[in-house]
């Protein structure tokens, strides 16, 4: 049995293309491949496998677009297909093929159209990251491909017993199962197996000399318990790859040396440069973070036993099409290889209400507008004109201050001023399955909402606990009032682009710093408290706020991931009049960052 290196599918829209690479080595057939697609962006690895006359013990590393045994099989002369579940712990021997293994408790069959004993069949799908033994028909060798994606599954060893399993590794360059294994006491001089033709397990008695292979399975005995999981490992924050949904732009891998000498470990962009990545590079010296591109390789050097935080972001105003890919490899000088997925869309997905024509015309619009949503930030003032010599040149203020700034855009684009909002769910509906009238299916699936408006906070339901009580997340601002709910502001939500809006402060307003309530000179009444009269005076705020292609705040500094995405910023300017005789100027910069995408409000 022979296995390759997985292959590199990157789909790209009408590009139609084959490039191969045949590499013959120790009977391992490796290729790798570019198709064209029509699905655009998507990136899947295919790993072709070799199956020799007889028995095989092979180890998938990807997880099937198509996991359906039957259709991946089809056309191969299998006799049958095996799967290790084990359904307790304990057991300490193997059973070979050979002697059979249709009455064995944790051991699942395929056996395909026409053979009599097809009907006893129970195992129907391929999964990644699993070991299979499969008898093949016949004198002449055959290849399965299999197409998918890599998951980022922990391997798991079972105490005190064997463990049927392989591991990637870099075709050519595999380590001996001695080297392989020699950080790991729970695995050190412990029995290995591997499968021959005859489907008889063969004793690897020579662990230092005989090399592993990349795709292969083998018995491994675990004495004790073990989580080792190779000479390099690594961990995402969660899931089984980098999934870059909805406000995710940044995201941190952890890479580990379980090895005893120092490891260049390389993360390696498999199928070119198709996602658009940024590492984070933080400057011992001063500090500094820096974004640049990821290259095709990047290299670490990590010491014995080692974790390294590698923090990758996507680049999201480089994206080609509305979602894409990357395959990653992560490897060292020893033969260790890990597998990666990344992906990404250009922008988080819209939250609608229910209504089905309301629901799809706003899809229509927020595919014209990709900023939708909730955007919460600060604007720093850094500079204020002298009022008193009526100048209109703001000057720098001695320290800056900031003025928290709330604005939601809905999917139509118009950008609307708030100051007070509240995010709860409200719940999905069931209906009865019209597959089995005792199950129920989501008919209606439960969303975010954004109100402003506090009377309607009891028709939902909160989206955290506190005080052990459901409750809503609040986001508010003091920096500035108006009378009701939000005020709409002009221009367009966008980068080169700006919005202003003119926000008034009635005389009668609390938040007037003129009205005083218990004044009798600024309460808005006479002196008999009696019958209104204005006291206060009306103050009136336009405020501009422009965006910018870069981040003005550190203008020498690379932008972070996401800006003009996920976070816009620019120039803020202010125009205050009523507050003093003269008009008082005001200019800083600001910064927002998208915390929903909910694009209606109170709905």
């Amino acid at each position: 049995m022979n296995t390759n290196n997985p292959k590199i599918i990157l789909h790209a829209p009408k590009q139609h293309g084959f490039l191969a690479c045949y590499c013959l080595m120790m009977g391992l057939i490796i290729s790798i491949c570019f198709y064209g697609s029509a699905q655009a962006g998507i990136a899947t690895i295919t790993q072709s496998i070799e199956l020799q006359p007889g028995w095989n013990a092979i180890y998938v590393e990807v997880a099937p677009e198509n996991n359906n045994i039957e259709d991946i099989f089809s056309g191969i002369p299998v006799a049958s297909v095996w799967r290790w579940i084990p359904d307790k712990l304990g057991k300490d021997f193997i059973i070979d093929p050979a002697e059979g293994l249709m009455n064995l408790d944790g051991w699942y069959g395929y056996f395909p159209e026409p053979k009599p004993e097809a009907f006893l069949s129970n195992l129907y799908t391929i999964s990644a990251n699993t070991a299979y033994l499969i008898k093949l028909e016949g004198s002449v060798a055959k290849t399965i491909q299999i197409t998918g994606k890599p998951q980022l599954v922990k391997k798991t060893w079972r105490t005190n017993g064997f463990t049927l399993t392989g591991f990637p590794l870099v075709s050519g360059q595999e380590p001996s199962f001695g080297d392989f294994f020699a950080n790991s006491e729970a695995h050190q001089g412990q029995p290995i197996y591997k499968l021959n033709p005859q489907g008889v397990w063969e004793s690897v008695n020579s662990p230092y000399l005989e090399r592993m292979k990349s795709g292969e399975a083998y018995w491994f005995y675990t004495n004790g318990t073990s989580r080792y999981q190779g000479l390099i490992s690594l961990t995402i924050e969660q899931g089984e790859s980098l999934s870059y949904q909805e406000a995710f732009t940044e995201m941190d891998l952890v890479l580990s040396n379980s090895s005893d000498v120092t490891n260049f470990v390389s993360l390696n962009r498999e199928g070119g440069n198709s996602l658009p990545m940024k590492f984070k590079n933080v400057d011992l010296e001063t500090d500094e973070i820096a974004w640049p591109d990821l290259p095709a390789t990047k290299v670490y050097e990590l010491q014995p036993g080692q974790d390294l935080v590698v923090t990758l972001a996507i680049d999201r105003l480089s994206f080609l099409e509305q979602r894409m890919e990357q395959v990653f490899s992560i490897t060292n000088e020893q033969g260790a290889k890990l597998l990666l997925h990344a992906g990404g869309n250009t922008m988080q997905p819209l939250v609608l209400p229910a209504g089905a024509g309301q629901r799809n015309n706003l899809k229509l619009l927020s595919n014209e507008n990709s900023y939708a949503g909730l955007w919460a930030g600060t604007a720093r003032i850094k500079a204020v004109s002298q009022a008193q010599t009526g100048g209109v040149n703001p000057l720098p203020v001695g320290k800056t201050f900031p003025l928290r700034v709330l604005m939601h855009v809905d999917a139509t684009g118009q950008v609307k001023l708030i100051k007070n909002v509240v995010q709860m769910w409200e719940e999905g509906s069931y209906r009865i399955s019209p597959k089995d009238p005792e199950l129920f299916e989501v008919d209606e699936p439960g969303r975010y909402v954004l109100l402003t408006r506090d009377e309607l906070i009891p028709n939902y339901t909160g989206v955290t606990r506190r005080n052990g009580q459901s409750a809503g997340i609040r986001y508010s601002t003091v920096a500035y009032d108006f009378n009701g709910d939000d005020i709409e502001m002009n221009g367009d939500f966008q980068l080169n682009e700006q919005v202003n809006v003119s926000v008034l402060i009635d005389p009668d307003m609390p938040t007037n710093p003129f009205r005083h309530k218990f004044h009798p000179d600024h309460d808005n009444f006479d002196a008999q408290y009696l019958n209104p009269q204005q006291e206060a005076f009306q103050v009136t705020r336009e405020m501009e706020f422009l965006f910018t292609n870069n981040n003005p705040q550190h203008p020498d500094v690379a932008d972070p991931p996401g800006w003009g995405v996920t976070i816009m910023g620019g120039t803020f300017r202010e125009t205050i009049t009523g507050l003093h005789k003269n008009a008082i100027f005001v200019s800083g910069d600001f910064r927002l960052t998208r915390v929903s995408s909910t694009a209606i409000l109170n709905q």
